[in-house]
């Protein structure tokens, strides 16, 4: 990961999903292609460049949020994650929500019946369309947020997450901050019926 790594998330309204802006295509288009890759992954069927076709879609997505938001959308709302070298003061940096979202995929032991881990559940998606997924997801970040160990998850996440390195060391704070403002992300999604994308910059 650089540390001038920033991600933008777009609350993007269930029309712009649908409809399209002003000459760029709906953002379901490409949705729609990388939901099948992961239905196949799901099952298990690993075909050939797939998983350069999902990083297209991916791609493909962030670049529509974008020129939709240059055009001037109606995007209901950004946030801005900031690089490793943000002020504090303006919130959890990029650097601090990739560390507890990698440690909640590789280490959270959900409380469900014959499951281990969060593989499946879309915790380091880019895009979460508007309805059922996006109230999934939620659903998911109001139980790990409420987690009695969420302290000491967040410590562990300094500790072991791939993408901290010595040069950029980041607190369990930061982390537990980063968990509570995507929580708050996808509370006013659903309320105003959107979507949620999130645009990398490196």
């Amino acid at each position: 990961m650089s540390i001038n790594t920033q991600i933008s998330s777009y609350l993007v309204p269930r029309s712009l999903w649908e409809s399209g802006y002003q000459g760029t295509a709906p953002l379901a288009l490409p949705v729609r292609d990388a939901l099948d890759i992961e239905r196949r992954w799901r099952k298990g069927v690993l075909l050939r460049n797939e998983a350069t076709r999902y990083a297209i879609c991916c791609k493909r997505l962030q670049g529509m949020v974008r020129e939709m938001a240059m055009k001037g959308a109606p995007i209901t709302y950004v946030h801005v994650w900031g690089p490793y070298e943000q002020e504090e003061g303006h919130g959890p940096r990029a650097v601090a929500y990739l560390a507890i979202v990698e440690y909640l995929r590789r280490f959270y032991q959900p409380d469900r019946p014959g499951e281990r881990s969060l593989k499946y559940d879309r915790i380091e998606a880019t895009f979460h369309p508007p309805g059922d997924r996006l109230s999934a997801q939620l659903r998911l970040l109001t139980k790990t947020q409420s987690e009695s160990r969420l302290a000491e998850m967040c410590a562990y996440a300094v500790r072991k997450a791939d993408v901290l390195t010595r040069a950029c060391p980041v607190s369990a704070a930061e982390c537990e901050a980063a968990i509570r403002q995507r929580h708050r992300l996808f509370v006013m999604a659903l309320e105003q019926d959107c979507g949620l994308v999130d645009a990398i910059d490196v």
